[in-house]
């Protein structure tokens, strides 16, 4: 692109259109990304919530049939 840009004399109107075409394909890439990390995100998220409750009611409940 930039070599037909300069033998057609009009550089800058090509690199316009590389840097779009660049920025285009970066936010398709970026919105992909996105889209499948959310929900990876919730999971793991999640699962850290579930380990702590079952740190918090594990020794509770231990203590409980301790007691019996």
């Amino acid at each position: 692109m930039v070599s037909v840009g300069e033998r057609s004399g009009q550089l800058e109107t090509m690199l316009d259109n590389v840097a779009g075409a660049y920025e285009r394909d970066v936010d398709e890439k970026v919105s992909r990304l996105t889209t499948i990390l959310s929900p990876l995100i919730i999971v793991v998220m999640a699962l850290g919530v579930v380990f702590i409750v079952f740190s918090i009611l594990g020794p509770i409940l231990e203590m409980q049939n301790f007691a019996q």
